[in-house]
């Protein structure tokens, strides 16, 4: 699919992406459902958008991928929306907390910790049992 001087940057994001060696010549419908999904996250990466809504991005991700994927974001040159209840993935990542519930969505200009910290919240799904 890549031609020209995007072929290299594509080898090197494969690279990234854990496709050492060879892998980045094997075909689509060869690929486990794990290495297709790393795929599509790296494909979305390539194309010039400037925003990205992700929902639950690390559902069924290993510990690698999920650094390389937060890596890859960390480095994205736009606006993200995040739905994710992995306060270890989101640590670092987000600048800015939305809370949904009872009708309404307030914004806190905190990350992460400092969001449950003020809650008094050890995991992120406790919130879902407060509303």
């Amino acid at each position: 699919m890549a031609v020209g001087e995007i072929r290299t940057k594509v080898k090197d994001l494969l690279g990234a992406f854990i496709f050492g060696g060879e892998s980045w010549t094997k075909k689509v419908k060869v690929l486990s459902g794990g290495e297709r999904t790393r795929l599509a996250l790296l494909k979305l990466l390539l194309e010039p958008y400037n925003l990205l809504i992700l929902d639950e991005p690390t559902n069924h991700l290993d510990m690698k991928t999920k650094d390389v994927l937060k890596d890859a974001l960390l480095a994205f040159d736009g606006t993200l929306i995040l739905v994710s209840h992995d306060r270890d993935f989101l640590n670092g990542l987000v600048t800015k907390v939305f809370e949904f519930g009872n009708k309404r969505v307030k914004e806190h200009l905190e990350d992460i910790n400092a969001f449950m910290k003020r809650k008094k919240m050890e995991s992120l799904r406790e919130i879902e049992r407060k509303i």
